[in-house]
């Protein structure tokens, strides 16, 4: 009499199989959330780099500075050097802001006239506090991305 050969797997053959890409599956969902949360706040820090050109082409061509009393009467002065950028880019969270620097400021160095700040989602490099804080007093997600118009 011949044994038979058993061909099937069994279940704690199974049961490791299925954590094995269970835990693969979370550790790729986890990677790909990083890498788009990234991608917007490059994307948002380059935003800020055309808008600091817009700002400094409209300078030179007014031999003065935009209005920045709020984010929308600045890219209103500043539209035909750049297209608009929302304030808010999901529609209800600050995602932009501008900080004008009055004299002797004290969250400003001495010829910066203007800090542009963009929210950071992700923990890309030059995320920090901004002085754009003042617009999100409260919240408990305050990293600011800022560059400065000299």
């Amino acid at each position: 009499m011949q044994k038979k050969k058993n061909l099937a797997f069994t279940l704690i053959e199974m049961i490791v199989v299925v954590a094995i890409i269970g835990i693969l599956s979370t550790m790729m969902l986890i990677s790909v959330q990083n890498i788009r949360k990234n991608s917007l706040d490059s994307r948002r820090k380059s935003n800020l780099e055309d808008l600091r050109g817009a700002i400094t082409m409209y300078y030179s061509a007014k031999s003065a500075w935009p209005d920045t009393t709020s984010w929308d009467a600045m890219m209103n002065a500043v539209e035909p050097y750049i297209q608009k950028i929302a304030e808010k880019e999901d529609g209800t969270n600050i995602t932009y802001c501008v900080y004008s620097c009055g004299v002797n400021d004290a969250k400003c160095n001495t010829s910066t006239k203007i800090i542009l700040g963009a929210k950071c989602d992700g923990t890309g490099e030059g995320c920090d506090k901004a002085a754009c804080d003042l617009k999100t007093a409260g919240t408990t997600d305050n990293e600011w991305y800022n560059i400065e118009v000299k």
